[in-house]
């Protein structure tokens, strides 16, 4: 089952009822600190059966009973498992009285009700009479009430379901499906709850050097969870093998088969190719964790000097590996408050990847107030947690508008991505970095592309003068940076290549020019958003200089637009003439340039490009999944896919592979 939401009432810094929707994969808070996101975290635990609602967790300025719902959807396989096991129970129930009683509704449901006959045989003493009158009443007045329990389960219970709630309410209130406790549930109805359920486990460290060696006395502990993944790995339990830390002959060959074990493990874990073995070895009463590299010839490796990347997916697998071997689930949701938070920048991007690769099989909700952690890849992951007088709020679309409450979205982009990133893009307007990054993720949510825009930094250079400076910047001191310049097809473009052209030849620097007659705006997938965009950004300007819209603006514009496609089209339909020629550069015309011209005619103003690319990304991310035009689908991926190629941008997921040498 998949959290889709969880409702929060009158819990810790939440006033009333908050209501925070998830995402199937991963579900990220954004906010600054003491906001509440750390409450939101700690309301997601109380899923699991053991932990109820505790005195000091109410609000405190609460009237009523802090409760916490949890709502569920189900997967196309669990729909039919459900099914099953609500038709399973409605047969039960076919001729039979049910009798509820504390260990359960399922075993009274299998019990027929004879109790009238038994009274009677036992109703034949006379001096038993009046208990036995009693007793009957009593039973009678349970089998009344069971059958209205019975009654009121058979209305909730709906086999065609697409998911159920779970609640808890009040202190030490129990898990509930609608007003029974799970545990009184029919056996098929709570088993499938029971075992369909995910796990909730929190980690609130993901920081600080891998542990290379233990003892017998801090394995155990909490600091320690990384070596007891590996331990679990080399089929030791950590919990139970204090013998082993005593060296002699027969925990050393002991270890060595375990080190046989975690060797064959972890290079199953990555996959092949890599060169390292691992092992496990005796060092004085503790026990180390060393690789054999083949890159480095005079001494063990150690995992804790790999590089950032490496490093963060081998804490979080050892780590989630020891906690699911402490607490087996047959799904698990796994919260992260402030993970990588002591981390460089870009250890929090590798971060990132890891959490992507996890989330192929697992829930992931982390907590952040790092601009490093944000996922331009998902921006509709992100979830703004901000605290007003009356408690923690949310904004559960941050990426719009509302996203100044945080920071505004290109300055967090260019900010997070220019100043550490070694992939840079150079492009010429500042509109481009906002299309591109918009462009990059519908292509990745469609499959159409894997490239993470974490590792991609975007930036303008307006003219040949900041070009130049900007290249000579990024390729300053040998730093590594990979570059790539990217213009428009037109004549500004065109020039602009030229000249850059010796420059990036000596400082080893690919370029893009767009095909003659197009901008960025051309390679837009969704034309009917694009033309919401060009009105609206047209109607902001009006509003802004006190001028009326015009009449049939709407209409106009895609009038106007007919005429323009119409114009891009002819060249390519038939031969040109000697007019053709003369009128080539008008027929040309990119979108970009359309857009001026337009607004030019129509409202005499020329109205700011990156307010028609932000409300155009805004609408995408609005909109309903959908096909975009074949052809405008194919040159938007073969340019992304050729951008992806020059800076060598890697996957949205981690590598599963450990670097045979550092």
């Amino acid at each position: 089952m998949l959290l889709s939401q969880v409702r929060m009432t009158d819990f810790l810094s939440i006033k009333g009822t908050l209501a925070i929707d998830l995402d199937k994969k991963v579900t990220i808070l954004l906010g600054s600190n003491d906001h509440g996101k750390s409450n939101i975290l700690r309301a997601l635990e109380h899923l699991n059966d053991d932990v109820p609602i505790m005195e000091d967790e109410v609000n405190w300025d609460a009237e009523g009973k802090p409760s916490l719902e949890f709502a569920f959807v189900f997967t196309k396989s669990e729909r039919e498992e459900w099914k099953a096991a609500v038709s399973n129970f409605f047969k039960q129930q076919a001729g039979i009285t049910p009798a509820l009683t504390g260990s359960g509704v399922d075993e009274a449901l299998e019990e027929e009700s004879d109790e009238s006959d038994e009274a009677g045989a036992e109703a034949e003493a006379e001096e038993e009479e009046e208990e036995e009158e009693e007793e009957e009443a009593d039973e009678q007045e349970k089998v009344e009430k069971d059958l209205a329990a019975a009654s009121l389960l058979r209305s909730l219970l709906d086999p065609a379901a697409a998911g159920i709630t779970l609640t808890r309410i009040g202190v030490g209130g129990s898990l509930q499906f609608e007003s029974f406790e799970v545990v009184n549930l029919p056996k098929q109805i709570e088993e499938f709850i029971v075992g369909k359920k995910p796990r909730v486990e929190i980690f609130k460290a993901l920081t600080g050097n891998l542990q290379d060696s233990a003892v017998a006395t801090t394995i155990t502990t909490p600091e320690y969870e990384f070596l007891q993944g590996v331990f679990f790995y080399a089929g030791l339990d950590p919990r139970n093998c204090s013998y082993i830390f005593n060296q002699d002959d027969k925990t050393q060959r002991a270890l060595d088969i375990a080190s046989e074990q975690l060797d064959g493990s972890l290079r199953n874990l990555w996959g092949q190719g890599t060169e390292l073995h691992f092992e496990l070895r005796h060092k004085g009463a503790a026990i180390e964790f060393l690789a054999d590299d083949p890159a480095i010839k005079t001494r063990k490796a150690r995992m804790s000097k790999r590089s950032s990347g490496v490093t963060q997916f081998f804490r979080v697998s050892m780590v989630l590996y020891a906690r699911r071997k402490k607490h087996p689930a047959n799904s698990y949701i796994y919260l992260f408050d402030e993970p990588g938070v002591l981390l460089h920048p870009q250890g929090q991007r590798d971060l990132l990847q890891v959490f992507e690769q996890l989330s192929e099989e697992n829930q992931i909700v982390y907590a952040t107030h790092s601009l490093f952690l944000l996922n331009q890849n998902f921006p509709e992951r992100h979830r703004l947690i901000f605290k007003d007088k009356g408690g923690t709020k949310v904004d559960q679309k941050p990426y719009r508008q509302n996203w100044k409450l945080a920071t505004d979205a290109l300055g967090v982009y260019l900010t997070s991505n220019i100043l550490f990133s070694n992939k840079v893009l150079l492009v010429e307007g500042d509109s481009d970095p906002m299309y591109l990054y918009e462009l990059f993720r519908q292509l990745n949510r469609s499959g159409d592309a894997d490239v993470d825009l974490n590792a991609l930094g975007i930036m303008s250079f307006y003219d040949y003068q900041n070009l130049r400076f900007l290249l000579q910047v990024f390729k300053r001191d040998d730093q590594g940076a990979s570059l790539l310049v990217m213009a428009d097809g037109d004549s500004e473009g065109k020039t602009m290549i030229q000249r850059v052209t010796a420059l990036c030849k000596k400082l080893d620097v690919p370029t893009i020019r767009l095909p003659e007659g197009r901008s960025i705006e051309d390679y837009c997938l969704y034309e009917e958003q694009f033309l919401q965009a060009v009105t609206r950004t047209l109607v902001s300007a009006c509003e802004a200089e006190g001028k009326p819209e015009p009449r049939d603006l709407d209409e106009r514009v895609r009038r106007s637009w007919e005429e323009h496609k119409s114009a891009k089209d002819k060249p390519e339909k038939r031969a040109k003439s000697d007019k053709d020629e003369k009128d080539e550069k008008k027929e040309k015309k990119t979108t970009g340039r359309w857009f001026k011209d337009v607004a030019k005619e129509l409202i005499e103003d020329e109205p700011s490009k990156v307010v028609l690319a932000r409300t155009y990304s805004e609408l995408c991310r609005e909109m309903p999944v959908s096909t975009p035009n074949p052809q405008k689908l194919r040159d938007s991926k073969a340019l992304c896919l050729d951008i992806s190629a020059k800076l060598s941008l890697p996957s949205v997921r981690a590598v599963k592979a450990i670097e045979a040498s550092k």
